[in-house]
């Protein structure tokens, strides 16, 4: 998926070990196993995979405990933390400070929402159809913009805050269905 490489500073097979730096990086959940601590809370090591590589993550007590319905198999995970060399594999691990779904990902690393329109679909009922999209969705962090174009001229224009939206998968098929294919973009610069 080209949108997580937006998100995400490497492939699975591009990272190294960091001390000093979070690292963001996704994969689907191939494995899991729960163990409990020495104060008995549960923790877990997920297996990552993104098709480049996999990678074991720790997940500790408190973030397991916040995000333990995110923690199943065949699940998207975005996750930002610490990369060190596993000493028993030869490989490397992971510790995650935070996890996303790729819904709450987009909410978070999102600076926008950008619908391309041109002067034939803005004629043809566009603005009814995006108030329709957007009214009951519209109480959300990330603007919308819409880069109108028709051949004298193109303009950026940023809706206001009243239409926030939270970029989510069905939100955005919406949108790509009145806007059409390929003219709806998760813009993270």
């Amino acid at each position: 998926m080209s949108e997580l490489a937006k998100i995400t500073d490497c492939s699975l097979a591009e990272l190294k070990p960091t001390h000093d730096r979070t690292v963001t990086v996704a994969g689907l959940v191939v494995g899991m196993r729960t163990m409990q601590t020495r104060r008995g809370d549960r923790m877990a090591f997920i297996t990552l995979d993104d098709r480049t590589g996999r990678l074991e993550l720790a997940v500790f007590a408190d973030l397991f405990a916040q995000h333990r319905e995110l923690l199943v198999k065949d699940t998207l995970l975005v996750v930002r933390g610490q990369v060190s060399v596993d000493e028993y594999t030869g490989g490397f691990k992971m510790s995650a400070d935070e996890l996303y779904s790729i819904d709450q990902a987009r909410n978070t690393f999102a600076k926008a929402v950008v619908i391309s329109v041109d002067a034939n679909l803005a004629a043809n009922g566009f603005i009814a159809a995006l108030k329709e999209v957007l009214g009951p969705v519209s109480h959300g962090v990330c603007p919308v913009r819409v880069h109108y174009s028709n051949p004298q001229a193109e303009a950026d224009i940023v809706l206001g805050d009243e239409w926030k939206i939270n970029p989510t998968e069905p939100v955005i098929e919406r949108l790509s269905v009145i806007a059409g294919e390929g003219h709806v973009v998760v813009d993270y610069h």
